[in-house]
């Protein structure tokens, strides 16, 4: 019983570091989200830079000239609702 329990948490480790490191980029990316909607409340010349700095850091700047629409489309998650079901 040991060796299945020990077993067990050795696997589940990699997707729980996952999941942290994932949760951590999430909450990054929420407060310089906050940040800058705060920013432009505020008037301030440039409130992208919180969002800029943050994305930068992941390697994630859209390229230049990138259209929004398109990129709003290549983060589009297939909807997992399914009809008549609440």
């Amino acid at each position: 019983m040991t060796t299945m329990l020990t077993s067990t948490t050795r696997t589940e480790t990699p997707a729980r570091d996952e999941l942290v490191l994932l949760a951590a980029a999430y909450s990054e990316l929420l407060a310089a989200s906050r940040a800058s909607v705060a920013a432009a409340a505020l008037g301030e010349t440039d409130p992208l830079v919180y969002v800029r700095e943050c994305l930068a850091g992941h390697g994630q700047l859209p390229l230049a000239g990138a259209r929004p629409s398109r990129l709003l489309a290549q983060s589009a998650v297939p909807s997992t609702h399914r009809a008549g079901v609440a």
